[in-house]
């Protein structure tokens, strides 16, 4: 049988692989029945060597009879896989000659190809026959800020159990808050709370896991854009936190911030104008400024919404301070950079009685 872990979750498909090795192969059989073999390949003749030895591996009996498990571990060179780093048409050849060979010609009785990867389309012809033939399971989809929590959490059920660890609903968001989505490291962090606390302890605290747990989750630049788009100080004031971990991410996030102020001062000026009425174009197409014409759809939508919730004369007060921070950034090397930013962000979205926000 075939079996396939691909995804980004490095933890999740090393322990679905060897999972089928437990079941496969007792311990005292594995120096003959089991063949492990690295398959990350940067050149030509690297997945040559790899395929040559998976196909004598799977089609050659066992020294002393009985099964095998041929473990083809963290294979780029599968039909469409994502970060393959070999193009060569050799390569490609005998890839598709291998998938074909799979497919055409029955393994020996007891012999196993397990195959572990990056994502790769499971739409493809290959994928669909293993998807009836064998055994295909996705191990974690790329993770965004936006589903962070909810991706992490529905990892972290599992690996509570398998840790042997008791968090309530509240420690576990504050823990993947801190940790992130990454199965492997979620399991690490476990582990040391589970010895931090030794084992009298019952269930695992919030001070436990401010005590003890690495931060590990960065942010991204677009997280400070969602929190001045609902005009937010404390999703703001979170979304610094996760970028301060990212020593290299201050002047990126400045620079879209600044950008997306003068967007929004553009669309705050045409709305004014009566340009823009109702989310649609009242003047040609030619003439919508250059700037604003590249936001389609969805991207115009949340614009609109996050420009009503300020004023004109806020916005335009927003970009002046933008500008401000940019040249402090470039210009002062003595203070940390997110000390800088962090503070004028917020004072973009101090909310200020006395402006007269736009309905």
């Amino acid at each position: 049988m075939i079996f396939i872990f691909a995804g980004v979750d490095e933890y999740l498909k090393t322990e679905g692989a060897k999972q089928i090795i437990d079941k496969l192969v007792p311990l005292a059989d594995r120096d003959f029945g089991l063949e492990t073999i690295e398959a990350r390949c940067e050149k030509c003749d690297d997945v040559l060597m790899s395929l040559n030895r998976a196909e004598e591996a799977l089609f050659t009996e066992s020294f002393f009879g009985g099964g095998k498990v041929v473990w083809l571990r963290d294979a780029n060179f599968l039909p469409g896989v994502k970060n393959k780093s070999v193009e060569a048409q050799a390569a490609k050849d005998a890839v598709a000659a291998f998938c074909e060979n799979l497919q055409t010609t029955p393994l020996p009785e007891g012999h196993h190809l397990i195959i572990t990867t990056d994502s790769f389309p499971q739409t493809s012809r290959f994928a669909k026959w293993i998807a009836v033939h064998g055994k295909l399971e996705i191990c974690g989809a790329e993770v965004r800020s936006f589903n962070l929590e909810k991706v992490a959490l529905e990892r972290l059920e599992p690996l509570m159990k398998a840790c042997g660890v008791t968090l309530s609903r509240p420690v576990q968001s504050a823990f993947v808050q801190r940790v992130g989505a990454d199965s492997r490291t979620l399991m690490s962090e476990l582990e040391k709370l589970k010895t931090y606390v030794g084992h009298t302890q019952k269930e695992i605290t919030l001070a436990d896991v401010e005590a003890i747990t690495s931060a590990a989750v960065g942010g991204e630049p677009y997280d400070l854009i969602t929190a001045l788009q609902v005009r937010s100080a404390t999703q703001l004031v979170r979304a610094v936190e996760r970028l301060r971990i990212d020593k290299n991410a201050a002047f990126p996030a400045a620079a879209v911030v600044l950008n997306t102020l003068n967007d929004w001062c553009a669309l705050a000026d045409a709305i004014e104008r009566h340009w823009l009425v109702n989310g649609q174009w009242t003047i040609p197409s030619e003439q919508v400024p250059l700037r604003l014409a590249r936001l389609k759809s969805f991207a115009l939508t949340k614009a609109v919404e996050a420009v009503k919730r300020y004023s004109l004369t806020e916005l335009r007060a927003a970009r002046h301070y933008a500008v401000e921070m940019r040249f402090k950034l470039v210009d002062t090397t003595e203070q940390e950079p997110w000390a800088i930013i962090e503070p004028v962000l917020l004072r973009i979205v101090a909310r200020r009685p006395s402006a007269r926000r736009q309905a």
